[in-house]
Parts: structure tokens; C-alpha cells; sequence
């Protein structure tokens, strides 16, 4: 058996969070990442185990709905356990895993279709079960037990019988090419790979939602052709089929798609923009489904360990420290299943897909988002590292975290992407090489070896260091990195043209202060005391209005989101101010950025319910103001995308 793909990622566990990330992590264990279950049963802990689906959902492909929220929670929650390397959770995962296989049918269906009359052909069958077997398989590369393999194995073998010529479908059943590809890996079985490819051709004849090869080969990329989340997760599925077929174009559709999607619907935030799911234009209120978060977060990572490519890690790391932090309350009790850079409410009137949507809740009558916001965390903690067939290290994303796999130890001691360097100590007695990710935003590095500066020239987007390593030896990396001001190319939208303010990996938003607001909401099972759903409104006071060029009911005489900002405004207009590391990240955040903005006084209506879209490119403007930016992870409302100033009055 031959794998073609560049580099591997290590088995589940070998790496483990540090730092913020292991603060993170712990408060998620408290939060929706170890609770979901609990709060969601019928939703969530049952379908793989009672073979149950929620009957308010109404008839039709309802198993493999809840197969797919159930799945994918279980297969975050797997992941979860082992990158914080928690016995309880792992006691808790393990009781799933072993009940789950017992249930297995004796013709090897592993799925939630259970019913006398099961309509095993729909779409929903393979995606369920498929989102759930990917759980699986992360138990086995954690444990070893050849059990759970076996399982996996039957059930792959039960589709390749069951869905063999047409039994297909052309919308989420693809996604069962890829535990097709995984269960390879581990058995070499052909069988599973001739029928992921026979998939793979009969998507080219059945292209509905354009997400064959052949149409990723040949055709433009197309704004509503397919939900945003889906498309986060079929566009991978050519290049996983690279790395076991080392068929060239497989790999070039999913790199020329993946090129498509990120520039034209990518925020800066790395947040895939939607509307009504579907993905969309980027935009100043143009939404993100949390889903999306996961999904693109886990293809970045896979992408970047199939090719080797240092700009896989970039987009894993401007995704996960930017937008899919910004949609997480930061005590990991909500997240938002829609958010926007620009947002001044998140209600349940403040969306523009479905009402609720931006409201913060820790799960929702459909609760995809939720599950899929518990793997966001260890999925990429897990994509940090990876390493070659020689055992060379490569750090292919920045962030604490310690790495404990045979022969190999070390830790990324690191406030990145809060500080722009990273101590790396070494914490075993190995020659191998050290190869360290340049990111496309630096301007210049430097790095020592035990305090003594190395002459270490990048090549493909890595810098090797390759001696015999000591235990207690230290590499240092400093990136050098200057404040950047962007103009978000919005021509496929409102063409406003805003401006955006990055630096290093952080892209820097102006914080609306919160007032969290704890709602009943619309939960399938009532939430236990301690829970809630949350509107989150702007904190201000009401003002004595005399000014008509101020906002009613907003504070005088302090800043409020009708700003605009002056579009010369370059790196030497801004001062950085780096704080001390002082509790919780994502609440208070170690780095500021100081300049200054001009009042907009009619940029929003009076009494907005939700964030509108700027009325014009250049705003009126009156008087100038500071402006104080923070990480838009440290925020739930913002302004992110900045109209321009119009100061040629």
C-alpha cells in the first residue's frame, strides 16, 4: 500500500493543548464541548445508541439528520478527550464507542437508519453515518483497539455493497468517500478505495450541487451552488483521494477550488461568508454558519498535511484565532450559529438568514452548529504538528502545545498569535530536522539555537534546523510583523469597499462592550439552571441628546460603532500596546491597537435591531476620535469593516 500524500499527522493524543489553548479547552469541558449529551439527549446522545430520531423534526430523512449531529458531536467530543487527555471524558467516550459497536447489525450497517422501513438509499445515510465513523477512527488512532477498527471496516464494506452503481446521491452522501480513504489507510483494503473513486464519477454524471472533480477541474466557482458548510467538507474529498491513488487530478481540482471559495468568499477573518447558508460574496454583514468554522478548519488542515503547503496553515490559523473565535461566548456555555464582522446585536431579530440565529445558545432546534463548534478546538491542536516518513517534525501552525509521540518530545511555549514568537524546547535526546513555518503576513524572522542566532534561509515556507537535539535545548523564532490596512474587495456585494486593520495573525476589530441578556429561547429540552440562550446587546447608557449629529441613545462625548476611518492610514498611524498575560485570552486580551477614527454620525439608523450594510463608500464625518482595536476574538460585537472617511469636504 502506497500513500502519496507529503507529510502525517500524528495519532490522535500524541499532541496536547498548553497554554490559552488548554484554558480553553477546560472551560469547554465545563461548557457545550462535555455537556451537549446532557442537554440534548434525544438530539444528540441517542441516535448511534437508541437507534432514535426526533420526531419534531417530522418524517423523512430524519435518522441520518440526527445521525450527522449526533456523529459529528461524538467525534469532536473523541478528539476533545484525548488532545486534553481527560479521564473522565475518556471514560465517557469510551462507554459511546463500546456501546455503539455492539449495536452494530450482523450485515455490518453501523448507521442510525434502524427503522423496519429504512430508506437506506437517502442522502442522509451515508453523511450520518459517515460524520460518526470519523469519530470512530480517531478512537482507534487514540487506542489502538483493532475492535472499533473492525467495526468501522464492516460498515465501509456494507456501503460498498448496499450503494455500489446508482445507489447514490449527490448532495452530503459523498462525505463517505473520506472515512472510505481513512479506513485504507489502516487496512489496505482496495475494495474501499475502488468504491470511493466509482463515487467520485458518478458525482461527474449527477453534478447537481457542482462539487465533482471534474466540475472543480473545469468550471468557475459559483455563489449559491451549494451550502457553505457542505462545500467546507466536499471540496477535500478529491484530494483525499489523491493521497491514496496518487492521481494527479484529483489533487488539482481540490487545490483549484479551494483557491476559488477562499478568495471569493473568505473573510479576513477567515470566516466563510453565507446567506441563508449558501455561500456568498464577502461582506460587512454578510453572515458565517458555525459549521463552516469546523468544516474548513478541519480541510485547512487536511489540505496542508496532503501537500505539505505552509498557506494551509496560514488559512488554519487565520480561522481559528479570528472568526471562529469570535462566535463562541467566551465561558464556551453559546456560540452563534450566525455571526458577521460587523455586528452590533445578536438577537433573535438581528439576523438576516432565519430569526434566532444570532442569538448565543449553547444548542438550537437543529443543533449542527454546536456539535460541530466542540471539534474546532482539538482539530486544530491535533493539525499544529505533523511530521515525514523520516520523522522530521514540522510546525505547520502556532500555538501552545506539547508533542509526546516514540522517541520525539517537545512543548511550543507561546502567547502567538498574541506575541509574534515562539519558544520551542526540547525535551528528548534525537537527531531530526526542526522545520519551522514561515507565515505569509511576516516580514522578516530571526532565530537562535540555545541564545545563539542561526543563519536559516526559508525554502517552500519552512525554515530547517537539523542536528542532534538535546534534551533542554531551546529554538527561538521572532517573526517581525507591521499593522496592515486592508480595503475588503466587496465588489460581489455592496461594493463599499471598507477598510480592515491586521497584524501578524490577528485581525483587529473595534469592541461594542456586551450586555448579556439570558433568554428562555426555543431549546427542544428545556435547559437546566445554570443554562441559557443570550441576547447580546451594546452596553451604553442613554444620552441627553441635544447634538443632532449624535446617535440617539448613545453615551456623549465617547465612541460608538458610526465611526469611519481615514483610507491613507498606514502602519506609522498605529501603536501597538502589548499587555501583560493577565487571566483568560479571549476575555482580556494581551495586545491592543491605538489610532484614530472620525464620527460617522449616519452610518446606522437611530434605533437599529440589527447591523446594517453601510449607506455609501465614503462616510460624513465630524469630529476625530481614538480608537482603541482589540483581537476580533476577544469580541461579540464589533465593527470590523470600516467605512471610509470622506474628508475632502
Amino acid at each position: 500500500m502506497k500513500i502519496y500524500q507529503k507529510l502525517n499527522r500524528y495519532p490522535l493524543g500524541a499532541i496536547q493543548a498548553g497554554g490559552f489553548l488548554r484554558d480553553q479547552m477546560l472551560r469547554g469541558k465545563d461548557g457545550i464541548c462535555g455537556h451537549l449529551h446532557e442537554l440534548e439527549p434525544g438530539m444528540i446522545a441517542d441516535p448511534y445508541i437508541n437507534k432514535s430520531y426526533v420526531k419534531a423534526w417530522g418524517d423523512g430523512d430524519q435518522s441520518g439528520w440526527g445521525g450527522e449531529i449526533s456523529g459529528n458531536y461524538w467525534t469532536g467530543y473523541i478528539q476533545f478527550a484525548y488532545t486534553l487527555n481527560d479521564p473522565e471524558m475518556i471514560a465517557v467516550a469510551t462507554n459511546w464507542v463500546d456501546t455503539m459497536i455492539k449495536k452494530q447489525k450482523p450485515d455490518g450497517y453501523l448507521g442510525t437508519y434502524y427503522e423496519e422501513d429504512a430508506k437506506i438509499y437517502e442522502d442522509y445515510n451515508a453523511w450520518g453515518t459517515a460524520c460518526a465513523m470519523r469519530g470512530l477512527i480517531a478512537f482507534y488512532e487514540a487506542t489502538g483497539r483493532t475492535d472499533v477498527l473492525e467495526a468501522v471496516h464492516r460498515c465501509m464494506l456494507w456501503f460498498c455493497d448496499k450503494w455500489s452503481g446508482d445507489h447514490k446521491t449527490s448532495y452530503a452522501g459523498p462525505f463517505i468517500i473520506e472515512p472510505m480513504v481513512f479506513t485504507y489507510y489502516h487496512t489496505g483494503d482496495e475494495r474501499l478505495i475502488d468504491f470511493a473513486k466509482e463515487y467520485a464519477e458518478y458525482l461527474c454524471d449527477h453534478d447537481i450541487f457542482k462539487i465533482s472533480y471534474k466540475s472543480m477541474l473545469t468550471e468557475r466557482f459559483h455563489y449559491h451552488s451549494n451550502h457553505s458548510a457542505g462545500l467546507g467538507t466536499s471540496v477535500r474529498l478529491p484530494a483525499l483521494l489523491y493521497s491514496v491513488t496518487g492521481e494527479e487530478q484529483y489533487l488539482r481540482a481540490s487545490e483549484k477550488r479551494f483557491g476559488e471559495i477562499y478568495q471569493k468568499t473568505a473573510q479576513i477573518t477567515g470566516s466563510p461568508a453565507c446567506e441563508i447558508e449558501y455561500a456568498s460574496p464577502v461582506g460587512a454583514v454578510a453572515e458565517t454558519e458555525y459549521c463552516s468554522y469546523s468544516f474548513y478548519n478541519i480541510s485547512y488542515s487536511y489540505m496542508s498535511y496532503i501537500t505539505g503547503e505552509t498557506g494551509y496553515g496560514d488559512m488554519m490559523e487565520q480561522l481559528f484565532y479570528n472568526g471562529a473565535q469570535g462566535a463562541r461566548k467566551k465561558d464556551e456555555k453559546a456560540i452563534a450559529y450566525m455571526n458577521s464582522p460587523n455586528q452590533i446585536y445578536a438577537t433573535d431579530l438581528s439576523s438576516y438568514s432565519i430569526p434566532d440565529q444570532q442569538v448565543y445558545a449553547p444548542c438550537y432546534p437543529t443543533s449542527c452548529c454546536p456539535v460541530a463548534a466542540v471539534t474546532v478546538v482539538p482539530e486544530f491542536v491535533r493539525g499544529m504538528l505533523l511530521h515525514d516518513d523520516d520523522e522530521n517534525v514540522y510546525v505547520m501552525a502556532y500555538g501552545p502545545c506539547t508533542l509526546r509521540h516514540g522517541e520525539t518530545a517537545l512543548t511550543l511555549d507561546t502567547l502567538y498569535p498574541f506575541r509574534n514568537s515562539v519558544l520551542i524546547k526540547m525535551e528528548c535526546n534525537k537527531h531530526f530536522a526542526l522545520n519551522l513555518k514561515i507565515p505569509a503576513w511576516s516580514r522578516g524572522y530571526t532565530v537562535s539555537v540555545n541564545g545563539e542566532a542561526v543563519a536559516a534561509t526559508a525554502k517552500e515556507g519552512y525554515v530547517a534546523i537539523s542536528r542532534d537535539w538535546k534534551t533542554g535545548d531551546a529554538v527561538t523564532i521572532d517573526f517581525a510583523a507591521e499593522v496592515e490596512t486592508v480595503v475588503i474587495d466587496d465588489s460581489d456585494n455592496a461594493s463599499k469597499h471598507p477598510i480592515a486593520i491586521r497584524y501578524g495573525a490577528l485581525v483587529f476589530a473595534y469592541h461594542i462592550p456586551e450586555i448579556w441578556y439570558p433568554v428562555q429561547g426555543h431549546p427542544m429540552t428545556p435547559l437546566p439552571e445554570g443554562w441559557s440562550w443570550y441576547y447580546a446587546c451594546p452596553d451604553y447608557k442613554p444620552a441627553n441628546v441635544q447634538d443632532p449629529h449624535e446617535e440617539i441613545g448613545l453615551r456623549r462625548n465617547q465612541i460608538s460603532w458610526n465611526v469611519a476611518l481615514d483610507e491613507t492610514l498606514s502602519a506609522k498611524d498605529f501603536t501597538i500596546e502589548e499587555l501583560p498575560a493577565n487571566g483568560y485570552v479571549w476575555e482580556n486580551p494581551p495586545i491592543r491597537l491605538h489610532t484614530h477614527c472620525y464620527k460617522a454620525p449616519y452610518m446606522c439608523p437611530p434605533y437599529p435591531q440589527r447591523t446594517y450594510e453601510t449607506n455609501c463608500e465614503y462616510q460624513y464625518v465630524t469630529e476625530r476620535l481614538p480608537l482603541v482595536l482589540e483581537p476580533y476574538g476577544c469580541t461579540n460585537l464589533r465593527i470590523t469593516y470600516f467605512p471610509k472617511a470622506d474628508l475632502k469636504k
